[in-house]
């Protein structure tokens, strides 16, 4: 049976060729209607945000009066052709009295390059004698500080769509801040691994730079312990603390079981080394789309622009050595620690170990097996970070 074509976009187990116009669910051609193709298409391509019924109406039935019935009968036809159920949707989710969102994590066609608006050129800050690149997201009043694992790249970060769609979103009515450590991405390559102290002075550092006196920090996966430690160490400079995938230790002892042992740890950093080029432990970081070709080449290329494998040796290496644990009791602000059940890479125990060492922090087990916080039901994710930001005075 033929594949989806090369302009698919491609969700949850379907694809949409606008091109083509079809429409499909794993490799069946689904046949849908004219105006039910176009509603799901609309939907797709603003899903950042909700669509009214108004402007569904007007999309679909332009200078035409039409009644909300005939909208109803369009959403049920295109739910129907999906295989997307009203009371437990992963497509298209009824918001009562607003409208209707798409919320199917989509991959664009390979030859789409997305910049997401908003989005500034990439900045320097000199850091002792270390250049730390940085940039931002959005103009709104309240700062977000995000803090990647252990690769990034400041300028391909931006051209994976489901990154810039999670960012734009996370970005609305605020200012997102990004930035690559030492030796990593767009920052100096300066031949060694970033420690814990020089990541809490170059996350100082960049945020002087956007002359940001208070911000939120999102951290995932390895910066986690680099988050907790700026928290405790400048209470004045964080208004909140958001916490995906990470822990507290990074290596096994008798006194923290969470984390892999020795020998565990060091076969699987031997693996992924000698798999750098290629989409090394995709299967772990991202379970849900590991077979997906275009993804398997995305990593692989986005390994090969954010680090030698050197240098990540170094960083992982190091990172069996952190333990922060002693520094937990004393974060002051609101903290919300989120971890996927499944994770393969950093165990759910871990964050709660996490959670339960840092006063008063609020742990969310989410379902599913993906490190990656974009990927597996990313708008979950953003949920609960929505609630908790919502839930406080912009810093």
């Amino acid at each position: 049976m033929s594949q989806p074509s090369a302009n698919s976009y491609r969700f949850a187990g379907r694809s949409l060729d606008p091109i083509l116009r079809e429409l499909r669910v794993g490799d069946t051609i689904r046949e849908a209607e004219p105006k039910v193709f176009d509603l799901i298409e609309y939907l797709m391509k603003n899903r950042d945000r909700v669509v009214s019924k108004n402007e569904l109406q007007e999309q679909l039935w332009p200078g035409v009066v039409v009644t909300e019935a005939s909208l109803s009968r369009t959403i049920m036809k295109a739910r129907k052709v999906l295989d997307d159920p009203a009371q437990e949707p992963e497509i298209i989710r009824t918001v009562p009295r607003k409208g209707f969102r798409f919320i199917a994590n989509v991959r664009a066609p390979a030859s789409t390059v997305f910049l997401a608006d908003g989005l500034s050129d990439v900045h320097f800050v000199r850091n002792g004698d270390v250049h730390i690149a940085w940039r931002t997201l959005g103009d709104g009043p309240g700062d977000i500080l995000f803090a990647s694992g252990f690769v990034s790249h400041l300028d391909v970060r931006y051209r994976i769509q489901e990154i810039a769609d999670f960012d734009v979103q996370l970005a609305a009515g605020r200012r997102l801040i990004t930035f690559d450590k030492r030796s990593v991405g767009l920052s100096d390559r300066i031949g060694q691994p970033p420690t814990l102290e020089d990541t809490v002075s170059d996350m100082r550092a960049v945020l002087d730079a956007a002359k940001s006196d208070r911000v939120v920090i999102f951290a995932v996966s390895e910066s986690g312990p680099a988050a907790c430690e700026f928290a405790a160490r400048y209470p004045d400079r964080v208004a909140g603390l958001i916490l995906f995938g990470t822990f507290a230790k990074g290596s096994k002892s008798d006194d923290y079981p969470h984390m892999p042992g020795t020998n565990l740890y060091s076969s699987w950093l031997e693996e992924l080394i000698s798999n750098w080029g290629g989409p090394a432990s995709l299967e772990l970081f991202a379970p849900s789309i590991a077979d997906d070709p275009t993804v398997q080449d995305g990593w692989a290329r986005y390994l090969r622009a954010a680090a030698s494998p050197g240098i990540i040796r170094g960083v992982l290496e190091a990172l069996a050595d952190i333990d922060v644990r002693e520094r937990l009791s004393g974060i002051k602000c609101p903290t919300l620690v989120m971890h996927r059940e499944g994770d393969q890479m950093i165990r759910l125990a871990a964050g709660q170990d996490l959670a339960g060492r840092i006063p008063d922090a609020q742990f969310v087990a989410l379902p599913g097996p993906d490190h990656w916080w974009f990927v597996g039901n990313g708008q979950a994710v953003l949920d609960q970070i929505q609630q908790f930001l919502a839930a406080r005075t912009a810093p």
